[in-house]
């Protein structure tokens, strides 16, 4: 079975901060949007869809803010690892913690 995952590098502080870099560029692209898009049918369009992606960015960056506590980090269905060193009991990883 294929699983994907995400490189190493992706904490859950940088998925967070990418969560909140998308959800920043979401809205600048709603206000291009608005702006620039003459029919009024592609403006809602377009801007339903970027309003769905800025929730899910920031409905995931809160998930990411307490996920250490659990050791379950997903986001969209990817498990992000999380480093010891983030964990709330220092020296004891989510595999030694779920024995």
């Amino acid at each position: 079975m294929l699983a994907l995952a995400l490189p190493d590098s992706f904490t859950p502080d940088n998925v967070r901060t990418t969560a909140l870099v998308v959800a920043v560029l979401a809205v600048v692209l709603v206000l291009l949007v608005l702006r620039f898009v003459q029919k009024l049918m592609m403006k809602v369009t377009a801007t339903v869809l970027l309003a769905l992606v800025v929730f899910g960015a920031f409905y995931y960056r809160g998930e990411l803010a307490d996920c250490a506590k659990t050791c379950e980090c997903r986001v969209l269905g990817i498990d992000v690892k999380i480093p010891n060193e983030d964990l709330p009991n220092a020296g004891v990883g989510c595999a030694d913690a779920t024995k």
